[in-house]
């Protein structure tokens, strides 16, 4: 049999789009479906292919609401996708939501020709874990994974001429935007922003199993992944981590094929800047450097960031001063003049149009190369200047949006803050590894920001920010032994003493911290931010009176000590 001389193009018309969804099991599936009822223009279907699954694939399959499923749908998978694929639509977009195991045993699959169709894959061993929790070990298999169905629907899928659409379900969950973006091109539809959230609890195209398996969709609103509880791996048995390592390979083919997420600038009106890049003003897409460049080949190079408040650049003198010295001190050649950088910085704001709300990279390598290679005998054109203006507010190292009413949360990392005897902090230079590997664990943590300790164990720094901590109304902060005294730490300081706030800068203590009644940090960046946990301990205020008179002095200032644009 087959699904008739016309094509679904033809009958369908030339707007119309249908979709079919593979998924493995505990994917991402349903919050994929949720996404796409959540545009005007599509009509979803869940799991039609149930019957048939439990029928005609899997009859001894336990599953509580097999009755309910068998009399509520019909069991003749190739007749349910003929009456959906062929029927008429009432919306220009149909998608069908299905496991990949349900394509089992249809004796006509010549729909693939004429329908787009997703395959949603995960890995194995997280896939069985997760099934074991649900309905036990000894209900769980590999087959019940559908990877290895997966990998035979690529295969009739290019048997059609046509390429799968392949997603993993990392990629979904953490990088959903893009990865949406990414899909809607490749089904020729535009993207919908209300693809990305949906109103908490169930939908009424949910299918009669839904209080069995939604319960994670159901408490969302979103792909948020710290509303989705991970499968504990280290709990799982040697038999099904056996049965994981059965996918491994399956999983790896099919990740190869997976599309790549978009990239989501996380404000759209940075697309179209202009960037000044060694002499020259140029679009964001043809800023580039050499392969050469000591930027790339070893780090080599120096950075400040900057903020512009109301037509006026503040503090640029002492950061122009910082950047300066950091090249000298790491013997750069034909560095430009203080009055060189400074104009480069302007006339990079005035060809964006910016005097307001924006933060700038000022980044200085020492150049480009002759050959690859460590020695800076190797530089041979002079250094480039690079000077990187964002419309951008107050923002965190991940570029979250902050503010002083929110607190954030912290954990200390295992990294150590390199010391002068390793690398001086003092020097303001783009080798950031150490930052970065602290980062990474505050990412893993779900955490903000990591605190990191000097090589003796006392506080040093966040990894991107100076810290401060307030006992007994005294304002304390490490001493710059192992941190970077940034110049916002330093305008803090001298808000505090006029305000008449006692200050110590000394060694610190995590236990202090701990114990702490007010907590933040400060940078360029987020100018003072509040910190309102730290390795699960609650400071007594999130957001505390000191910081904010602090708060109320930093911005005064950045009012009066800019340099005003021209």
């Amino acid at each position: 049999r087959c699904l008739g001389q016309r094509s679904l193009s033809a009958t369908a018309g030339e707007k119309e789009t249908r979709i079919n969804l593979w998924s493995a099991p505990r994917c991402a599936s349903t919050s994929l479906m949720y996404a796409f009822a959540q545009r005007a223009d599509t009509k979803v279907v869940d799991e039609p292919l149930y019957a048939h699954y439990l029928t005609t694939i899997n009859p001894t399959a336990l599953r509580p609401y097999r009755d309910e499923v068998l009399a509520a749908q019909d069991a003749d998978g190739d007749k349910v996708m003929r009456d959906l694929l062929l029927g008429p639509l009432d919306r220009p977009v149909l998608f069908l939501k299905h496991m990949a195991k349900h394509f089992a045993e249809l004796d006509d699959t010549s729909f693939l020709a004429d329908t787009h169709n997703i395959i949603l894959t995960r890995e194995p061993t997280q896939i069985l874990a997760s099934w074991a929790r649900t309905l036990g070990e000894e209900h769980t298999r590999y087959e019940d994974t559908g990877l290895e169905r997966q990998l035979a629907l690529v295969k009739a899928i290019r048997a059609t001429g046509k390429e799968p659409i392949v997603i993993t379900n990392d990629s979904l969950i953490a990088r959903p935007e893009g990865t949406l973006r990414a899909l809607c091109e490749r089904l020729h539809l535009s993207f919908d922003r209300r693809m990305l959230s949906w109103p908490r609890g169930g939908r009424p195209e949910d299918g009669l199993w839904a209080e069995h398996w939604y319960h994670s969709t159901h408490l969302s609103t979103g792909f948020k992944p710290e509303l989705r509880t991970p499968p504990n791996l280290a709990t799982l048995s040697e038999k099904l981590r056996a049965e994981g390592a059965r996918g491994a390979k399956t999983f790896q083919v099919l990740a190869k094929l997976a599309l790549r997420p978009h990239a989501v600038l996380p404000f759209e009106r940075n697309a179209h800047i202009v960037v000044y890049v060694n002499g020259n003003l140029v679009p964001r897409e043809e800023a580039k450097i050499s392969v050469f460049d000591s930027a790339v080949q070893g780090g080599d190079a120096v950075w400040e960031g900057l903020r512009v408040y109301d037509g006026s650049v503040f503090a640029l003198e002492e950061h122009v001063d910082r950047l300066l010295d950091s090249a000298k001190v790491l013997m750069f050649d034909e560095v430009p003049s203080r009055e060189e950088v400074k104009d480069a910085v302007f006339a990079t704001l005035k060809a964006n149009g910016m005097r307001d709300g924006v933060h700038i990279r000022l980044t200085l390598t020492r150049g480009e190369k002759v050959t690859s290679g460590m020695s800076p005998s190797n530089n041979q054109s002079g250094p480039c200047l690079i000077v990187l203006a964002e419309w951008k507010g107050l923002t965190d190292s991940s570029g979250k949006v902050v503010g002083s009413t929110t607190p954030q949360t912290l954990i200390t990392s295992a990294i150590r803050r390199n010391t002068p005897a390793c690398l001086d902090s003092k020097i303001h230079h783009c080798n950031l590894l150490n930052n970065i590997l602290a980062k990474v664990q505050a990412n893993l943590a779900r955490a903000d920001d990591a605190l990191m300790l000097d090589m003796h164990g006392f506080v040093s720094e966040t990894n991107a920010t100076n810290f401060f901590i307030v006992r007994k109304g005294v304002l304390i902060t490490p001493t710059g032994d192992s941190c970077l005294p940034g110049i916002t730490r330093g305008i803090v300081l001298e808000v505090a003493e006029e305000l008449g706030i006692p200050v110590q800068e000394r060694n610190v203590s995590l236990a202090e911290v701990y114990s702490a009644c007010e907590a933040f940090t400060t940078g360029t960046m987020g100018a003072l931010v509040p910190v309102g946990t730290i390795d699960g301990r609650a400071m007594v205020w999130g957001v505390g009176p000191v910081m904010q008179r602090l708060q109320d002095g930093y911005l005064a200032r950045t009012r009066s000590r800019g340099v005003p644009i021209h």
